[in-house]
């Protein structure tokens, strides 16, 4: 058992930091939280550490793709690279966000099932890594964005071929496009992909076999699509009006932004990211911001997702997407919330996420305190999954 007394601690809602609170652990879960008046009895005997500093969830990256290389053109990376180089990379990968005080990743799509075997390997015990939930295949049109992740399915009986094929490989959720994007040449990222019919298929498949559908959808027509079929998640959302997020509200659907992608792109363009990568994303940027705006003040939930691998946005940089998510109208509150409680929310998962009694222990200790400062996510002193310390320095233990 074990005895936490921070000089602040996140429960992992959109609420205050609490101070004088502390945290008791047992069998790797979360046994008691509160003031330390209320749980200090209960840790008895047990060692106690006193963090300077934020206790907080462990954070949850909702959009990652370990295949993918971060570098100025992934896509040709992917295409050069063998399967062996591109296994250490995906391995690589796990021990950049884990470093960063990410303990639960969703990745959304590689080739050949590598994100698959990735997972199983974590969950298995013998790859270290933050608890990773896979997409296995991405499922798109013929040419259609991110062929080069997927399998592509044309009609809904194709579809629906395509869905069972990853559900019989062990995927954790389904991941769809609905749309064009920005990093395959040649699609508009505003354009409808998968038709109604199609996106209606995938979505009873998975809800059969009781997965998720996360959608790759920024286009407008795309988005109404893909949540009238029932996605879970809606990925970039670039183009929302008033009647998708009437239909997000309505269904309780989540949007994860993925502003740190863009914003690489952006940042990278002297570095070689492709012309035409640039194009789009200049051009979509505006929009892009203008949604997650109108979204969040319409209530709309909001998770945190980097889309790491994409160009010049590397693994480990959760930190970079939720002070983005502050820079575009989130309070640190909603940023930090949107990084843990409306994250395992917006996965599926209740038993992570929030400091709450029952729930894992999976816990990160930060310097400052993020609800002032969110660059405080960027100091990380110690991560715990499931009550076990996996990095920084041991704090020292001292008799509760």
């Amino acid at each position: 058992m074990l005895l936490f007394r921070p000089t602040h601690l996140l429960v992992g809602d959109d609420g205050p930091a609490h101070t004088g609170w502390g945290l008791v652990v047992e069998n790797g879960r979360i046994a008691a939280v509160g003031p330390l008046s209320d749980v200090a009895p209960r840790a008895g005997s047990a060692r106690a550490h006193d963090l300077v500093g934020t206790l907080m969830p462990g954070m949850i990256d909702c959009h990652t793709h370990v295949c993918l290389s971060g570098g100025v053109n992934p896509v040709a990376d992917l295409e050069a690279e063998g399967h062996t180089r591109r296994t250490v990379r995906a391995i690589h990968a796990l021990a950049a966000h884990r470093h960063a005080g990410v303990t639960t990743i969703r990745d959304m799509g590689g080739p050949g099932g590598l994100d698959l075997e990735i997972a199983r390997g974590v969950r298995e015990g013998w790859l270290e890594g933050p608890r990773m939930l896979a997409a296995g295949e991405v499922v798109c049109i013929t040419g259609g964005h991110a062929c080069f992740l997927g399998i592509e399915a044309d009609g809904p009986d194709a579809v629906r071929a395509a869905v069972r094929k990853q559900l019989k490989s062990g995927c954790d959720l389904v991941k769809v496009i609905a749309t064009g994007g920005v990093i395959t040449p040649g699609v508009e990222p505003g354009a409808a992909q998968m038709t109604p019919e199609e996106l209606r298929a995938a979505c009873e498949e998975a809800r059969k076999a009781g997965r998720l559908v996360a959608a790759h959808a920024q286009g407008t027509e795309g988005i109404r699509n893909a949540l009238l079929a029932g996605v879970a998640t809606i990925e970039h959302g670039f183009f929302l009006d008033a009647e998708t997020i009437g239909l997000m509200l309505a269904r309780g659907s989540t949007l994860v932004p993925t502003f740190a992608a863009g914003q690489a792109m952006l940042d990278g363009e002297a570095a070689g990211v492709p012309a035409y990568m640039i194009e789009k994303i200049k051009r979509v940027k505006g929009a892009h911001i203008a949604s997650f705006q109108t979204a969040l003040a319409a209530g709309v939930h909001v998770a945190c997702g980097t889309d790491a691998g994409t160009p010049l946005n590397p693994h480990g940089r959760i930190a970079t997407e939720v002070e983005l998510l502050v820079r575009f109208g989130a309070t640190p509150a909603q940023a930090v919330a949107a990084a843990t409680g409306n994250a395992a929310r917006a996965i599926g998962r209740d038993d992570i996420g929030l400091l709450r009694e029952g729930r894992r222990a999976d816990l990160l200790w930060v310097g400052g305190n993020p609800h002032e400062d969110v660059h405080a996510l960027t100091k990380v002193r110690g991560v715990w999954m499931d009550g076990r310390h996996v990095e920084g320095p041991p704090p020292q233990a001292i008799p509760a």
